[in-house]
């Protein structure tokens, strides 16, 4: 599997036509959603896939305040804005960890402490040897994307994790958090929690409270209705300061490499964080679930042909797929069946959040080109 890595990044620097050392000092945030783009490296959470269908939405004025500033909303409550990703190659505590770190991030989904060993597992994918796909992490966290997959993209460029979380730095992208109705005390539940995907803020974010963050359209079930997140946590809770989702949910995470936007799509995805005592930041934030294995190759394709068309298809490209197809560790679905190939690969990440105000909806952004139709 780790010869398997180098290869993958080989083919991926001579398509970029550069080292990874030279990516190592690029960043900068990107623009949405575009391979063309002059930008190095952005970070984005959406709660859906983007829609190329005409959405009514608000224009960018009528967004705006005076001076081109975006306009708070009527939302009150909590509201918490994802600050930074954790992606595994450093521990919570922002002490780098290439080696053990993913280790910390995620859920154990399938309720297991897996080993190389275990006989209750799905069969490994094309053949590889479970000593590649497990053990787990920490106390049976589900995170081979953390093992198997973000080595890839250290690979690439050693100081991913922080171009990757470059365009949340700058204002293009986060993720919003809203709490209804949370009051002051440790423990409440039920809570209805809404997870909103959002649109450039048009400045860097000082998460202070004031930043207006206006909310994409296609994150909600109905475009004029900021209330009407497509993910809801209507039973989430807080005890003793931790808010727990109650549910799980799909989320796409959207980022830019090299100015190249990869989409993750995230099924049956957890969240969890540790409060602040007044609720204006949270620490320990925890993101756990599974990308489909076919899905998240497809992703892996367009990537490949954006840097050159040719590898749309072919044996260079059937190559790739066949090693990050090993990195599947799970069913799709969050269980374990020895029965049946996997066909998932569990993910784990951590976040942080700092606070900010919801703002109007945004306008609707197109989705990049396919170069791989």
């Amino acid at each position: 599997m780790k010869r398997d890595r180098f290869v993958l990044v080989a083919v991926f620097a001579a398509a970029l036509g550069c080292s990874a050392a030279e990516n190592a000092g690029t960043g900068g945030a990107g623009g949405r959603g575009s391979a063309s783009s002059s930008s190095k490296a952005s970070s984005a959470v959406s709660s859906s896939a983007v829609s190329s269908s005409s959405v009514a939405s608000s224009s960018s004025s009528s967004s705006s305040g005076a001076g081109g500033a975006p306009m708070c909303g009527p939302m009150g409550s909590v509201a918490l804005a994802v600050e930074k990703i954790y992606w595994g190659d450093t521990n919570p505590n922002d002490v780098p960890d290439k080696v053990n770190g993913w280790k910390q991030y995620g859920f154990n989904l399938d309720g297991k402490i897996s080993t190389a060993a275990s006989i209750d597992l799905c069969k490994p994918a094309n053949n590889a040897p479970p000593s590649s796909v497990y053990p787990d992490g920490n106390n049976g966290i589900d995170n081979s994307f953390g093992r198997n997959i973000l080595p890839i993209f250290l690979g690439l460029s050693a100081t991913f994790s922080d171009q990757a979380n470059a365009g949340i730095t700058m204002g293009e992208y986060s993720l919003i958090l809203h709490i209804e109705n949370l009051m002051a005390g440790p423990d409440q539940s039920p809570l209805v929690s809404r997870l909103y995907s959002t649109t450039p803020l048009g400045m860097a974010p000082k998460f202070d409270g004031t930043d207006c963050w206006p909310v994409a359209p296609e994150g909600l079930n109905n475009p004029v209705d900021i209330k009407s997140s497509k993910i809801s946590f209507n039973m989430s809770s807080v005890k003793m300061n931790h808010w727990d989702s109650g549910g799980d949910a799909t989320l796409v995470l959207t980022f830019s490499l090299s100015g190249f936007s990869f989409r993750l799509t995230i099924h049956h995805a957890r969240l969890s964080m540790d409060l602040a005592p007044d609720h204006k930041s949270a620490t320990g934030g925890q993101i756990g679930g599974i990308l489909d294995t076919a899905e998240f190759a497809g992703v892996i394709k367009q990537f490949a042909g954006t840097f050159d068309p040719s590898l749309c298809m072919g044996p260079t490209i059937d190559s790739i797929i066949a090693q990050i197809t090993q990195a599947s560790d799970i069913l799709a679905d969050g269980s374990q069946d020895p029965a049946q190939t996997c066909n998932g690969i569990s993910i784990g990440l951590g976040f942080k959040l700092l606070p900010v105000q919801v703002g109007l909806i945004g306008p609707v952004t197109p989705p990049p080109p396919n170069p791989c139709p």
